[in-house]
Parts: structure tokens; sequence; C-alpha cells
């Protein structure tokens, strides 16, 4: 789970996401370094066009990874960035995934009053189960 959600979501998001997710590409580094910047591109459609990510942590052994949202239209809305963590913990057979989003306001921005918080969280949501339905299906995939 934690390679395809953090190392190799370029390849895997826009494969199955490709309604939503165009395209990941990286403007600077790579998929495993720290201080690289990816660019995903939304698919027509949606309101955003895109947003540009730095990968502030990434660490496979601790199954952790960090990432700044710190360039794109969705930061419109009123943000100068967000922060996003995702840390997957073993358990039994299976595993527990935390994934929390910190918001950086603009001066004035209000947090309650934007929806992106919302949206932001329903897609973390969304993006979690096609992956593990993907994982779940094609068991072989991440072996």
């Amino acid at each position: 789970m934690f390679k395809a959600l953090c190392v190799d979501n370029h390849m895997l998001f826009p494969m199955l996401m490709g309604e939503s997710i165009k395209s990941i590409e990286f403007v600077q580094g790579d998929d495993v370094s720290v201080g690289s910047i990816r660019q995903l591109n939304f698919s027509e459609g949606i309101p955003y066009k895109y947003v540009r990510q730095r990968i502030d942590e990434l660490d496979a052994d601790k199954f952790y990874c960090k990432h700044t949202t710190f360039e794109g239209d969705v930061l419109n809305d009123g943000y100068k960035y967000v922060v996003a963590e995702t840390k997957i913990d073993p358990k039994g057979s299976g595993s527990i995934c935390k994934m929390t989003a910190h918001f950086h306001p603009s001066p004035g921005t209000k947090l309650e009053e934007k929806g992106v918080i919302k949206l932001s969280q329903e897609n973390m949501k969304i993006i979690f189960k096609v992956v593990e339905e993907y994982l779940l299906a094609n068991p072989q995939a991440y072996a």
C-alpha cells in the first residue's frame, strides 16, 4: 500500500483515476528523493488545472511520507500551502493508514469558510479506496 500511495503514485494515479488526474510528472528530482517536485495535472472537467508538490519526507522503512502543495490554482481558494502526511502502520494481516492534511491559510482567510478542506478529505478517502481496490484485485502488482 505504501509504495502504491507514496512512491509509484505518479504512474498509478493517472492509470486508476484518469478521469480526474491526467498525469503526474517530476519537474525536479524523482519519486524517491526528498526535495523533488512533482506536478499533478488534472483532467478536463476538473475545476483546477494543476498543483505542484514538494516531497518533504519519505521513509519507506517507517511507511511515512510528507509533501507540501505549494503552487497551483487549488490554492487560489485562500491557502498559502497545504502539508499532507501519510503513515501506514502494520496491524495483524493488514494495516492502518492515517492520512492527515494541514491547511495554512492566506492572511484573512477563515478555514471554516472554505470548502477545499471537505473536498480534500473526500478526495483522500477516494484515492485510498481506489488504490486499495486495485491492490486487492491485483495482489501480484506489489507482491
